[in-house]
């Protein structure tokens, strides 16, 4: 049985939005079909979107629409609670500064806290379980980018050099001791050679950040 929503109106409506458009697909994304038999709500209804509003529809093939329609609510954590992603080189302090900042009740991802939860007996090394860690980390960036958490706040923690292109996030804090402090704490924390290269990778001409 269709949704109330889709009766009434709703065929008429499409049928305008089909002909005003040419029955061309308006979203042309990368598998796009070119002919349109769908109504696609340009700003979804979820988001406070029109439902029978013709200039919040746009035609679209069945393709662009189904796609365009899992992207967003793979990005629904635009409208949802603040995330603050943390990142910088090993050895910057980011899991310290999440200690020092986040409340009991925030949502914390930093992979060596869920390496740890894992049962993994090291303080920054994780290979046995590498992928379960990978695994955990990503089913719970899921649940952000949906919004489908209950947490007042989300803390995103990551070493990438690419992580502000990686992760959601709507504040970015990005620390960097240098170099040298960073081996110094590196060596410390008896670090892998991995980090190591990232460390290097953080402070080389091509990095994201120097550029």
């Amino acid at each position: 049985m269709p949704k109330p929503q889709y009766s009434g109106p709703w065929q008429r409506i499409r049928r305008h939005v089909l002909d005003r458009d040419n029955w061309t697909c308006q979203i042309k994304g990368p598998s796009c079909k070119g002919a349109a038999t769908q109504a696609d709500h340009i700003n979804p209804v979820e988001h406070g979107g029109a439902w029978f509003d013709p200039d919040n529809l746009q035609a679209a093939c069945q393709t662009c629409n189904v796609g365009r329609g899992n992207k967003t609510r793979l990005e629904a954590w635009r409208h949802g609670p603040p995330i603050t992603l943390v990142c910088g080189p090993p050895g910057a302090g980011k899991s310290t500064y999440v200690q020092a900042h986040a409340q009991p009740a925030d949502l914390v991802v930093d992979y060596d806290h869920i390496g740890h939860a894992l049962g993994s007996p090291n303080r920054h090394t994780h290979t046995a379980i590498h992928t379960v860690i990978n695994a955990a980390r990503n089913a719970v960036l899921t649940q952000i980018r949906r919004a489908e958490h209950q947490a007042p706040a989300v803390w995103i923690v990551s070493t990438n050099p690419d992580a502000a292109a990686m992760f959601p996030h709507h504040h970015l804090v990005y620390l960097n001791p240098g170099r040298d402090v960073a081996y110094q704490r590196a060596a410390d924390g008896g670090r892998t050679a991995q980090a190591l290269e990232l460390i290097d990778q953080w402070h080389t001409p091509s990095s994201v950040w120097d550029v």
